[in-house]
């Protein structure tokens, strides 16, 4: 994963409403590297408005150094100042077989037991690498605190051969029904220019394709938090064949074809 100008926006506006947990233990699925479409001015700036005041001053230095540098890991070092910015982490985790040396290589095709959860676990552009998607988000589901965020960004539209699959919106409303997540934010998003749409609803997606605002390449962001109770996870079924989305939803089911 990186972080674009998309994810920059999306935590830096949580950030903003005090709905990001600092400093929880956080578990990042594919290991978030710095993308370069934001300027790094601007996190140097966040760094003075968001960063605690004792830690202000190192992560600026750390940064200029980072930067002055250009070592080869240069863009994952950014992006961990970027994570101590707006996260503050206990501890920061990472499965992926493309990553720093940091990162343990996992197969998320795979049951994995880390023996251990998190306050924070992020999915931005990941799961749609893995073939086994299903076992995927159980993982992410039983890594999770109860009480727990979960953050998934993931490709809606276009997107050409970047991975297996793209995610449409009813997605992550059956996924959260099913399991007896809060839907606590969704986001449709594109990365070229960079576009933010927060999402009332399920609904609100379709009336954007009525309009013709769904763009070729797209993607949907969504935070949802783990109920207090530890439930095991729960595989969805479909809205529409739970009889479980509106009417207008049902019909946009039979007309988007």
């Amino acid at each position: 994963m990186a972080i674009t100008g998309i994810e920059y926006n999306l935590f830096r506006n949580l950030r903003e409403k005090h709905a990001l947990p600092q400093g929880g233990h956080v578990l990042e699925l594919g290991e978030a590297n710095w993308y370069g479409d934001v300027d790094i001015k601007q996190l140097a700036q966040d760094i003075y408005r968001f960063a605690p005041e004792d830690r202000r001053q190192a992560l600026f230095r750390t940064l200029d150094e980072v930067t002055r540098a250009k070592r080869p890991g240069m863009l994952w070092e950014i992006a961990r100042v970027f994570w101590q910015t707006f996260l503050l982490p206990g501890s920061m985790t990472a499965i992926d077989f493309d990553g720093t040396d940091q990162a343990l290589k996992l197969d998320l095709n795979n049951p994995i037991d880390l023996q251990r959860q998190f306050h924070l676990v992020m999915n931005l552009g990941t799961v749609e690498h893995v073939f086994n998607v299903a076992q995927a988000f159980r993982t992410i589901h039983d890594h999770t605190l109860p009480g727990g965020l979960m953050m998934h960004g993931l490709p809606f539209t276009g997107w050409l051969d970047h991975g297996f699959y793209n995610f449409n919106p009813t997605f992550y409303w059956d996924l959260a029904a099913a399991n007896g997540y809060v839907m606590l934010l969704a986001v449709y998003a594109e990365v070229t220019p960079v576009k933010l749409v927060q999402l009332r609803d399920r609904e609100h997606v379709l009336e954007m394709a009525q309009t013709g605002q769904i763009g070729a390449n797209s993607l949907i962001y969504v935070v949802l938090q783990r109920p207090l109770e530890p439930l095991p996870f729960r595989v969805p079924m479909q809205g529409y064949y739970a009889k479980a989305i509106s009417r207008k939803a049902s019909d946009a089911w039979k007309n988007f074809r």
